[in-house]
């Protein structure tokens, strides 16, 4: 919800600064009106970046201790080859197709720092990546593997990204972080939590609990 209303925010904000440039822009006055019109379009082209940077943030949730992101069952359909259905609290759900032995979920993680977190803006997280990976070197090296991009958001302007280039940036950091590998086998349910530490992952049930304890 924080996201959401900080993407709303910036949103309305750049739609007013976009208002404003176009009446000064179209205005009948002509003092200074080179100055007032270069002036407008840059104020224009800022807004747009405004609501590029908004439409990101509404994608991202707010990280609480211990937050269980994401549950991912798995089915076994043929050798190697597993159905991962990745589910969210929100209650949507996608499947994939993995091949390998052992897979994996990768989170971007935004953090504030300074004034903007003494205000109350709370660290994001975003799904990214579910990827297979195989136990045998042999087959690691050789075999097809599987990376399928989770976020489901199709955006104009990567803010984790933008971050994570420009680590000058005053109070904002971007970091990844990855769920340890686990098993996978017919029937595991796993839970997907995430804190301030990092991303962890868990079994739910016996087919998930006996297949980590056979990989260990």
């Amino acid at each position: 919800m924080l996201y959401m209303i900080l993407g709303v925010c910036l949103a309305l904000l750049a739609i007013a600064l976009i208002g404003v440039s176009l009446k000064v822009l179209l205005g009948r006055r002509w003092i200074l009106a080179w100055l007032r019109g270069t002036a407008s379009l840059f104020a224009i082209v800022f807004s747009f970046a405004m609501l590029a940077v908004a439409w990101d943030f509404i994608s991202y949730g707010v990280i609480t201790q211990d937050k269980t992101i994401a549950t991912v069952g798995v089915k076994e359909v043929a050798d190697k080859q597993f159905e991962l259905t990745v589910a969210i609290p929100d209650g949507e759900k996608q499947r994939y197709t993995v091949k390998g032995d052992l897979w994996q979920l990768d989170v971007r993680v935004i953090n504030w720092g300074g004034p903007l977190k003494m205000i109350g803006l709370e660290s994001g997280y975003r799904l990214d990546r579910l990827s297979g990976r195989y136990i045998s070197l042999e087959s690691e090296r050789s075999a097809e593997r599987t990376v399928y991009d989770i976020s489901g958001v199709a955006t104009l302007t990567d803010v984790w990204t933008l971050v994570s280039n420009n680590s000058w940036l005053p109070w904002i950091e971007a970091k990844y972080g990855s769920a340890t590998y686990l098993p996978m086998k017919d029937g595991a349910l796993y839970a997907v939590s995430l804190n301030d530490e990092g991303v962890f992952a868990k079994p739910l049930n016996g087919p998930a609990e006996s297949a980590v304890e056979t990989w260990q």
